[in-house]
């Protein structure tokens, strides 16, 4: 009986670092966001296409247009928050140097009003390398938009990469 109780001891002493390995692990998310089912929430899902399209343009004046004069963009990829057109388009000018393509993973997105709304989850962007590679890198995200003067604009973008190191990322659809 004693080495039975020995040989249980060892095996789960053994295999206690595999368990903390496991839950180690960063979570990684790998699908795409499906399409919200409403209609309101279809719209304002769509103001993270809009922008992910601007991106596209190369052009950082495109992308500062989408955020209102008094917006905040608490960035990514620099420790400064920017509070004016002029930084926020600076930002821009070096975050598209990356060529960033981006794609929503998680979303959940809240109606604060007619005239406000957010959109929070988590989204991966494609970078490109200068010497032709890609890498993704998953943040999580916080788009507040308010409507002004008829147009949807972004008051609040708050985007921070995972605090966990995640191993290569490659977003499926699934």
């Amino acid at each position: 009986m004693k080495l039975k109780t020995t040989a249980i001891a060892l095996l789960l002493a053994l295999t206690a670092p595999l368990a903390q390995a496991l839950d180690a692990t960063p979570y990684v998310y790998r699908t795409v966001a499906a399409q919200p089912q409403s209609q309101g929430d279809r719209e304002i899902a769509g103001l993270f296409d809009r922008w992910n399209a601007a991106l596209q343009t190369g052009s950082a004046k495109n992308v500062t247009s989408l955020y209102a004069a008094d917006a905040i963009l608490q960035p990514t990829v620099s420790n400064q928050v920017r509070t004016t057109p002029a930084q926020i388009q600076d930002y821009f000018e070096h975050f598209l140097a990356g060529k960033p393509v981006g794609q929503i993973n998680f979303r959940e997105i809240r109606h604060l009003g007619p005239d406000a709304a957010m959109d929070s989850g988590v989204y991966t962007f494609t970078l490109h390398e200068a010497g032709g590679a890609t890498r993704q890198v998953q943040a999580r995200y916080t788009f507040l938009y308010e409507r002004i003067d008829g147009q949807w604009k972004i008051l609040n973008h708050h985007s921070s990469a995972m605090p966990q190191a995640q191993p290569q990322l490659q977003a499926s659809h699934h």
